[in-house]
């Protein structure tokens, strides 16, 4: 008799983790279409997007405050190379300016 009622409980048992189980993996299955839904996804990479960003933000940050000559040096180079056409028709034209100058003085 004992066996029996062992048997009994355990099947009980086993029925209550069966429904336990069905009813998370219902949970489960609703919150992942939730997850998956295409407006979610796309706010989930914006998120993560955002979180890159600010960590590479912070990462530079870092990396200026740590080496500000190097920085400063860069940035002038940078600068030197993006301005290298304007500054050169600059003072191209100054000297062909100077030029003609020089040649109106030497014509008196």
């Amino acid at each position: 008799m004992t066996q029996k009622n062992d048997d009994i409980f355990k099947l009980r048992s086993l029925a209550i983790e069966k429904k336990e189980a069905r009813e998370n993996l219902k949970e489960d299955i609703s919150e992942t279409k939730e997850r998956l839904r295409p407006a979610n996804l796309i706010q989930e990479a914006k998120d993560k997007a955002l979180d890159r960003v600010q960590k590479t933000g912070e990462t530079a940050l870092q990396g200026v405050k740590d080496n500000p000559g190097k920085v400063a040096s860069v940035a002038a180079a940078a600068a030197l190379l993006a301005l290298r056409k304007p500054l050169t028709n600059y003072f191209t034209n100054r000297k062909a300016a100077n030029d003609g100058k020089n040649d109106a003085n030497s014509e008196e």
